[in-house]
């Protein structure tokens, strides 16, 4: 009687758990779908979409599929092969419901791809709770959402069959059709294919899993062939992959200079992420965390191939930001499995279950407490996205809701396109996709997202001649080879005035005059006797242009009017600090923090502007909570050089040294740190820091004329360690390596005289210094 208490204790225990889970699971399934609409939708940001909604365009309107760049005028007729079947479809999407409709593609896409990883037990749909910013962001409408998508549908169908369930492996060949004709990220369903098949011959290394292992194999290699065949249905068949060629050839300089290509170095920054529970992007770490741990469940149960498939998703992703959204498909359809069956496999014998708290009651408690934190975390992180917190707090450039980023100079290209401005145009990288689909073909653009047709000669002169001064001869000589008349660039504080910080100086220009100036965007045209009539009517003057938020910003008090005015606000004050107009950039900003003031980005231009006021105490204060805020390199290097105007070189050097540690790109921050080490008469470390500064830099073969000046730094740098150590002929030996990498720094030339004068080389240092006087005449 009591055995049959017992077990029948047992199996009530045993239904009560699977109830629970059962329950649950679907529970946030719900919870994870909705999360996932929620964080999809938002106005549109990204720099690619423009120039793939021109390409459906063109080939609808031409009835013509091109296979050489059409929109530039610096690389017309270069090779140019790309799927268009996805451009073609976000075409048509906008004339059917505009802006808008192409916002909800976005949040269907994201809520489609969690579908599409099937949560249909606990662990995966609560992984995919934790993974939904990742898919969120991979799945923007561009091109890519389309790999993420169908990448999230091979590997369930692909799982499963592996897993000895039912799986309709005959989808596989007729997804790929689509895929390879939407984007070329197809190889990672090729490459799926092949992890298969991998995890497969694990599994006949071992008597147990052999026979099964083969049958799933014959069974599966017909359709794994046809994949493999589907991918030449295309407009180019075999030649799509010489574009996947080409891509490959320039995935140097795009992991060097394109962030989404870049990596993630584990530190302190990652581990204070980590952290922060409200911040979507600490799933990240989370995720790597829940995937080494899945590899050692997977290595403890002796699945050794799952166990390498984890740990190698987690070591891309951390060498490429892109591959984020793969990775959390594959932890949460692989480790939420993993976890499932380690959940299952360990039932206890009815003997043990007779302790005051059962272990059947303790799961369903843990499952319970679970649902309500994830529940809770889902909740307060999309009433953050409804609120437009997160955008706010984050350095996105979207809005909750549907439509067109900020971002985009739209009313820039609206007024170059009534007033006629004269062609050509130049533009920088990040806007170039934008304005291909908003002004070809009355304009052609200089550079696009595209970069490959382009090539990396002209994606450094364009990264160069955006931080030229206006009346340098290497804007003199580009627009007259190029019949550049007119310049559009970002004001932003976000991939803009950084990237374009002669600002001030364009404003003064003899060269070019500015006709236009809002708060994310400027036009300037070259002054010429073709120009003159145009500029008489047109040209403003920069001290005067006034930055007031339109009307019906200051009237409505809704959460997306609150963030578009925050937005301008911050926008203006950056772009009044760049103009040196720092009393109305203050206003600016403060009015701005009263809306919100969690954006690290906005206290780091307070800094700045504070700095440049003289107010050095107010201005430190900012630069520290910016850190706290959003730790990133840009606030660390601003930091570092501010101790250093203010002669705190030590501070200085421990700022430069930490931020080298974590960052990703850390060569600027090591020759810096060189250079405090210098103010310290600490030569050796100032040497190892140049050493480290050069062994990281991204300036490579193509991008060396981009790095002269970097270079030149550390030439010099390394001369004034060797003299501090005594060794003038050394020091000579570099600092003539300095004015051959920039000759036309008058300040190098300077520095070489006064080493020749300390070698007692006179007629040296005579024709030094006349050389710097001749750098230094306009």
């Amino acid at each position: 009687m009591a055995t049959r208490l017992s077990e029948n204790s047992a199996r009530s225990d045993l239904s009560s758990r699977t109830r629970v889970l059962h329950i649950s699971s679907r529970f946030l399934a719900f919870v994870a779908l909705t999360y996932a609409l929620l964080a999809g939708l938002h106005t549109l940001q990204d720099f690619d979409l423009g120039w793939q909604l021109a390409t459906g365009r063109w080939v609808v309107q031409h009835h013509h599929i091109f296979s050489t760049d059409v929109f530039s005028y610096t690389a017309s007729g270069q090779p140019w092969m790309y799927p268009i079947v996805s451009g073609i479809i976000f075409y048509l999407a906008f004339l059917a419901g505009g802006y808008g409709l192409l916002s909800w593609f976005g949040a269907i896409a994201c809520a489609g791809t969690v579908a599409l990883l099937r949560p249909n037990n606990f662990y995966v749909s609560a992984l995919a709770i934790v993974a939904v910013p990742l898919i969120a962001n991979r799945t923007q409408p561009r091109a890519e959402m389309f790999t993420t998508i169908l990448f999230a549908a091979f590997l369930t169908l692909l799982w499963q069959h592996y897993r000895g369930g039912r799986s309709r492996l005959w989808l596989l060949p007729i997804l790929m059709v689509f895929w390879a004709n939407l984007h070329l990220g197809f190889v990672a369903g090729l490459a799926l294919c092949i992890t298969y098949v991998v995890l497969e011959v694990f599994g006949l290394l071992f008597s147990a899993h052999r026979a099964p292992a083969l049958a799933r194999l014959r069974k599966s290699w017909p359709w794994l062939a046809l994949t493999a065949a589907a991918t030449l249905i295309n407009p180019w068949g075999p030649w799509i992959y010489v574009a996947l060629l080409r891509q490959q050839r320039a995935q140097g300089l795009h992991n060097a200079w394109i962030v989404e290509w870049g990596n993630i170095r584990p530190s302190w920054a990652g581990l204070h992420q980590a952290l922060e529970w409200r911040d979507p992007q600490s799933c990240f770490w989370w995720l790597i965390f829940v995937a080494v741990l899945a590899a050692g469940i997977a290595a403890w149960r002796k699945h050794w191939g799952e166990a390498l498939l984890l740990l190698a998703s987690a070591y891309f992703t951390i060498q490429h930001i892109r591959m984020q959204g793969l990775f959390a498909c594959l932890v949460v359809v692989v480790g939420g499995t993993l976890f499932d069956e380690l959940t299952h496999s360990s039932k206890e014998p009815p003997g043990i279950l007779q302790l005051s708290l059962r272990p059947a009651q303790l799961i369903i408690a843990t499952v319970l407490i679970a649902t309500t934190a994830l529940s809770a975390l889902a909740t307060a992180r999309s009433w953050d996205l409804i609120s437009d917190r997160y955008y706010m707090r984050s350095t996105q450039l979207s809005l909750f809701g549907t439509g067109l980023s900020w971002w985009f100079p739209e009313r820039a290209a609206k007024f170059l396109e009534r007033e006629k401005l004269p062609a050509n145009l130049f533009n920088t990288y990040a806007v170039g996709g934008y304005l291909t689909w908003r002004l070809f073909p009355a304009y052609r653009d200089y550079i696009d997202g595209r970069a490959l047709p382009f090539g990396p000669q002209l994606f450094f002169r364009a990264y160069n001649l955006s931080v030229q001064p206006p009346d340098s001869s290497a804007w003199q000589q580009e627009a007259d080879a190029r019949g550049i008349n007119t310049i559009l660039v970002p004001l932003s504080r976000y991939a803009g005035m950084t990237l374009f910080p002669q600002l001030h100086a364009f404003c003064r220009s003899k060269s070019w005059r500015p006709v236009y100036m809002d708060e994310v965007s400027a036009i300037f045209v070259r002054s010429t006797s073709q120009t003159a009539a145009l500029l008489d009517r047109l040209q403003i003057d920069c001290e005067k242009v006034s930055f007031d938020p339109p009307s019906s910003l200051n009237a409505a008090a809704s959460p997306r009017t609150k963030a578009e005015l925050f937005n301008f606000l911050a926008n203006a004050g950056g772009v009044l600090y760049s103009l040196e107009r720092y009393p109305e950039a203050l206003a600016s900003l403060d009015r701005a923090q009263s809306i919100f003031g969690e954006s690290g980005s906005l206290h780091l231009l307070h800094a700045l502007v504070l700095q440049q006021s003289g107010r050095p105490t107010e201005a430190e204060a900012e630069f520290l909570t910016s850190l706290r805020l959003e730790p990133n390199d840009e606030t660390w290097l601003d930091l570092g050089l501010f101790y250093m105007t203010q002669k705190r070189y030590s501070a200085a050097a421990e700022v430069f040294r930490q931020s080298a540690e974590s960052s990703s790109r850390p060569h600027e921050m090591w020759m810096m740190l060189g250079q405090a080490d210098l103010q310290l008469r600490e030569p050796e470390p100032a040497l190892a820091a140049f050493d480290r500064a050069v062994a990281s830099s991204p300036f490579g073969a193509e991008g060396e004329s981009l790095g002269a000046t970097f270079y030149s730094l550390i030439a010099t740098g390394r001369a004034k360690a060797w003299y501090q150590l005594g060794d003038v002929p050394q020091a000579v030996s570099f600092q003539e390596e300095a004015v051959k990498l920039a000759p036309g720094d008058s300040r190098l030339w300077l520095g070489l005289a006064d080493l020749y004068e300390a070698q007692g080389r006179s007629t040296l240092a005579a024709q030094a210094k006349q050389r710097a006087k001749d750098a230094s005449t306009p």
